[in-house]
């Protein structure tokens, strides 16, 4: 297993995978860990989240050098990666026990309640995009809830996942975090094993897919959370420059990467052309470079596989017709750079149209009338976020309910957020991490019932 920085594309280091006999005694581990973390108050836990935030306050610069290192995202963005990771931590610190509360129901018994327990040792598989964010957004909730997780990160991020053992184990005796170095053929191998009682994926609708299958095979509860191709509408009222300064900001965080980048850009007709001048302003402005510098906004992508497969996707664009509208030229030389790139005239025939463009690429479609916008929006397998940009407040919410996805942000660029549920339907995955849904997705919703 290698990782290789996306920028120098030198190997920063190789790595063993863990043998069968290693990854059951991890297992173990886990199960032994989870036997005794069950048993603290839900106060001493906190405690421990508590630690773990102020180890990953402590080494905030060099986790951010690890993720700029490894997978290209600009150093800036890094570093505002750990301190959302210590937002949700703040979040789950002040509102576990509330969320944890055991809820009476009335009946005709004496007592009659909902108790909220863990299930035990749980899985997570995890992407390169956000490789701290997406690893905290699984494991805190999951944690402070009474399970203990066990971890297979991107390969090319493997760096990084052990320096977040290292922070959820300094001054902590519970190994409540423990990662897996292991191929993608031995998931499966770990999804039968008896002691463990669920599985989080956070990744491709394909991957997404082969585990919801394995899950179901070995009835374990599931959490997938998958792609995107997020609508952005701009409806004829909107504010022009704010739309397409939130637009550059949507699509090009991580350097697009995202799967909850705004994907497909639906504009009014009256008002496509100055849209588009505003988006080249501020597109055309941006620094791109070693994501090292701190001036750096635009790095390279994660791969070189990512890499081409975005070019085989624009230039079947091309050559099928669409137009190209803009495109920067001045790129390095090295590293897995895309020229950021705004293309239109896009047809179902072209692969743009239904897959996912993980990079910054942005795809331009325009509309008359908004039952249009609502159709474009709505044809495509995947419905994990989008926007609408108006100045009609109470239209824009009408038109919020008719897009299906599993969140709409209006006059705002579509974002995780500690304090609300994410996650998508569709070929966007199942089920929901954060907020008071997200902390009870690995847990036994029990019943007791006293006559």
């Amino acid at each position: 297993m290698k990782s290789i920085n996306p920028y120098s594309g030198k190997l920063i280091k190789k790595y063993n995978f863990f043998t069968l006999s290693k990854v059951n005694q991890t297992i173990n581990v886990a199960n032994d860990t989870f036997n005794n973390w069950k048993k603290l108050d839900l106060d001493k836990r906190i405690n421990i989240i508590q630690k773990i935030k102020q180890n990953l306050i402590d080494d905030r610069l060099e986790s951010a050098k690890e993720i700029t290192s490894e997978m290209g995202k600009p150093f800036s963005e890094s570093l505002l990666e750990i301190d959302k990771c210590i937002w949700l931590c703040d979040y789950y610190i002040e509102n576990s026990e509330k969320l944890l509360k055991s809820k009476l129901i009335k009946t005709e018994a004496y007592k009659s309640y909902v108790s909220f327990e863990p299930l035990g040792v749980i899985f997570g598989i995890m992407p390169w995009n956000f490789p701290y964010w997406q690893i905290f957004r699984f494991v805190i909730p999951t944690i402070i809830s009474g399970n203990v997780t066990i971890v297979k990160h991107a390969p090319n991020v493997t760096g990084c996942c052990l320096r977040i053992k290292k922070i959820f184990s300094k001054n902590i005796e519970y190994k409540i975090f423990q990662p897996l170095i292991i191929d993608t053929k031995d998931v499966e191998h770990i999804i039968k094993n008896q002691l463990v009682r669920g599985v989080s994926l956070t990744g491709s609708d394909k991957a997404g897919s082969a585990v919801g299958k394995l899950s179901g095979k070995y009835v374990k509860k599931t959490l997938l959370e998958l792609g995107g191709s997020d609508a952005f509408i701009v409806c004829e009222d909107a504010d022009i420059n704010k739309a397409a300064k939130k637009a550059v900001m949507a699509r090009m965080q991580n350097t697009g990467q995202s799967c909850i980048a705004a994907k497909r850009f639906i504009i009014h007709k009256n008002v496509k052309n100055k849209f588009i001048n505003r988006l080249i302003h501020h597109l055309s402005s941006m620094k791109i470079g070693d994501p090292m510098l701190k001036e750096t906004q635009i790095g390279p992508l994660a791969r070189k596989d990512l890499l081409n497969q975005l070019k085989i996707i624009f230039d079947d664009a091309i050559n099928k017709g669409a137009n190209i509208i803009y495109q920067t030229n001045d790129i390095p030389k090295n590293g897995y750079f895309f020229k950021p790139s705004i293309i239109e005239n896009i047809k179902p025939s072209m692969k743009v149209y239904s897959c996912e463009t993980f990079g910054p690429l942005f795809s331009i479609y325009t509309f008359q009338e908004e039952n249009e916008a609502i159709s474009l929006a709505n044809d495509t397998p995947y419905g994990l976020g989008g926007s609408i940009w108006s100045k009609d407040l109470k239209n824009a919410e009408i038109l919020a309910k008719k897009i299906y996805t599993g969140a709409i942000y209006i006059n705002e660029m579509t974002k995780s957020d500690p304090r609300l549920p994410f996650g998508g339907v569709g070929l966007s995955g199942i089920g929901r991490e954060l907020g008071a849904y997200g902390i009870k997705e690995f847990i036994n919703v029990k019943t007791i019932y006293i006559d």
